[in-house]
């Protein structure tokens, strides 16, 4: 087992003489399920292309995968890490069907431009029948709800059995019982082994199965540890800059109350 899964040191990363992240150091190790949480604005997304290898830091900052410092190349580390985004429902140019979505995880592409094997399309169909979405596979990807969708990029980020899931505010758009149902799903498939990592700013979508807790604020590291230390009604008004009350029913947290009083 390796001793981290990310481990990032001293990252600074400036975006068109904008400092995105500043000096921000984590570890994920094995066995933990983080989630990043902050305002918009706070630095999640540069940090998830940190961990993607879209974005290098500045000199004196280092990225690591897997319990090593040094790889050959960055698709043997994608390889590993299964990505859902919202933002990839609308970036398919054509309208493939849900199973040919699913299998573009094998290579890690938004469109199909390599030929399949029989394998991966196997593979691609059980993936989606241990989801519930089998009967999606030959249906159009853009003629399905959204909550559809959802679920068919998360097969789709699933299908290479990845050591490690990235999901960048996965439940934005779906209404109520829509995002129950993912939110069920992929704590169902925590329990299979699959790491977490999941970025959202509502502490209603903070699965169970969730260890860790990273806090980012205007670009740092505000605070970081275990969920229990950090999901209280001090630690979360402090990250996010207001007075927040915080209620927990069944292992999830819920926002009972808040009055913003500006930055604290």
């Amino acid at each position: 087992m390796p001793r981290f899964l990310i481990q990032i040191e001293n990252a600074t990363v400036v975006l068109k003489n904008h400092t995105a992240l500043k000096n921000v150091s984590w570890t994920h190790r094995p066995k933990e399920n983080w989630v990043l949480f902050g305002n918009n604005g706070s630095g999640k997304t540069t940090l998830l292309k940190l961990i993607f290898g879209e974005l290098l830091p500045l000199e004196g900052g280092r990225v690591s995968w897997f319990g090593s410092h040094v790889w050959r190349g960055l698709a043997e580390i994608r390889e590993r890490i299964g990505f859902v985004s919202a933002e990839f429902q609308q970036n398919y140019d054509q309208n493939p069907t849900a199973l040919e979505v699913v299998i573009t995880g094998f290579f890690s592409t938004i469109g199909l431009w390599e030929k399949e094997t029989s394998q991966q399309t196997r593979s691609a169909k059980e993936m989606m029948r241990f989801l519930g979405i089998a009967a999606l596979a030959r249906k159009h990807f853009y003629s399905l709800s959204y909550g559809e969708q959802r679920r068919v990029l998360l097969a789709r980020a699933l299908v290479a059995k990845p050591e490690l899931l990235v999901l960048d505010e996965p439940c934005a758009g779906l209404d109520i019982p829509t995002r129950e149902g993912f939110l069920a799903a992929l704590e169902m498939l925590s329990q299979t082994g699959t790491r977490l990592i999941y970025v959202t700013h509502h502490v209603e979508e903070i699965l169970p199965s969730i260890t860790h807790v990273l806090y980012l604020k205007k670009g740092e590291v505000f605070s970081q540890g275990k969920k229990k230390d950090m999901l209280t009604d001090k630690n979360i008004s402090r990250a996010l800059g207001c007075s927040i009350k915080l209620t927990r029913h069944e292992n999830r947290y819920w926002v009972s109350g808040c009055q913003y009083k500006g930055f604290i």
